[in-house]
């Protein structure tokens, strides 16, 4: 009998084409899977995550599924899991679930943040934007706080996410300084293929002064505009926790 397993990871997607598995390079979803293997008679295991990273864009802390005939404890898969993936990927917790549990369709909120550096940092330039121009705080909040609540992201989305309602409830949207970092922190219901980047650029973009905030709400509102979508790189983004 197949029992489920749900499983917290970290990773690093520098080296990764993003979660999903692809037929054009390495993916978090199919490292996974082949570390499942040995553990399934060499037969593929398919594991199940809360939402697609694009590539390069990092996890502190996804969540996924998969289900298989074993009698190992949870801790013994999640040392063999973190034995033969890289150190590129960590398994912080392994337990069994009900059949019932989905990682992707069981969450109730999502929440990413982004980075980007005010100052060049040696440390962080793998891991955070560092804009060529000046931009204002204070302009980044105020449209921070535009994205919250009910909105249809067609317009900040890339047009080939798989999803026909574009239509996504945010309950936190804030920028706050830490150090020479502007961390932005956004929590939802659920996210569109590219919509955290494409939000961080646009703001950017207001905050820099080549658009108005008008503008930008006129983007949350899928009203005819001026304003080009910019999308901001993939390694300032970070999966940061999935609430059931």
């Amino acid at each position: 009998m197949k029992r489920r397993f749900k499983i917290d990871i970290e990773y690093d997607g520098i080296n990764y084409c993003g979660w999903q598995r692809q037929t054009n390079g390495c993916s978090i979803q199919f490292a996974i899977e082949e570390a499942l293997r040995p553990l399934n008679r060499n037969q593929q295991v398919t594991v199940v995550g809360s939402g697609r990273t694009d590539s390069g864009v990092h996890a502190l802390n996804q969540v996924a599924h998969f289900d298989l005939e074993t009698s190992l404890l949870a801790e013994s898969i999640k040392n063999a899991l973190n034995a033969k993936t890289s150190e590129d990927i960590f398994i912080h917790e392994c337990k069994e679930v009900d059949s019932s549990f989905h990682s992707r369709f069981s969450a109730k909120k999502r929440s990413y943040i982004y980075q980007v550096l005010e100052k060049p940092s040696v440390i962080y330039r793998y891991y955070s934007w560092l804009p060529q121009f000046g931009f204002d705080f204070s302009t980044l909040n105020r449209c921070a706080k535009a994205v919250k609540g009910k909105h249809d992201f067609s317009s900040l989305c890339r047009s080939a996410a798989e999803s026909e309602s574009k239509i996504c409830m945010v309950y936190k949207s804030i920028w706050i300084r830490k150090g020479k970092m502007l961390i932005y922190e956004i929590t939802g219901n659920r996210f569109l293929h590219s919509m955290v980047r494409m939000l961080v650029g646009c703001m950017m973009e207001v905050a820099r002064g080549k658009y108005i905030i008008t503008d930008f709400k006129n983007l949350l509102e899928n009203k005819a505009g001026e304003m080009q979508v910019y999308t901001a790189p993939a390694k300032g983004l970070f999966l940061l926790k999935v609430e059931y």
